[in-house]
């Protein structure tokens, strides 16, 4: 199949201030911002003669957190609560709860089970 007409792997839709990414059946919330950075192609400018990686795109991310801390960040977004009223909720104080989100401290199988109690997902995913 000609190299033109091969459908690529990544589809993005933008909705408000975030850029929806699919990627090999995954969705990816990004924030505007953070993909301006990475810009390939603009109509104005010619596009550099290599691309990135979505690996690459993500590479900050993936040495910043930890799974169980991303997922632990994820879960309190989706909840729209501050570290503070989420700490609260989960009985630790905010730097503990800044640390494990961070990947500086592991989260722990009593305060996994919590999270479980609290928010109904399986405590497995945080350890």
């Amino acid at each position: 199949m000609p190299e033109h007409t091969k459908k690529h792997p990544i589809s993005a839709h933008a909705h408000g201030s975030t850029l929806h990414i699919t990627h090999h059946n995954k969705i990816y919330a990004i924030p505007k911002k953070v993909v301006e950075q990475y810009i390939i192609e603009d109509k104005k400018k010619k596009p550099p003669k290599s691309s990135i990686s979505i690996k690459k795109l993500f590479e900050k991310l993936d040495k910043k957190f930890t799974k169980a801390g991303a997922l632990l960040k994820g879960l309190r977004l989706r909840e729209g609560l501050s570290q503070v009223q989420f700490s609260k909720k989960i009985n630790v104080n905010q730097a503990n709860l800044s640390s494990m989100e961070n990947g500086h401290r592991p989260i722990g199988k009593v305060i996994a089970k919590r999270i479980q109690k609290i928010f109904g997902t399986d405590y497995r995913y945080f350890l």
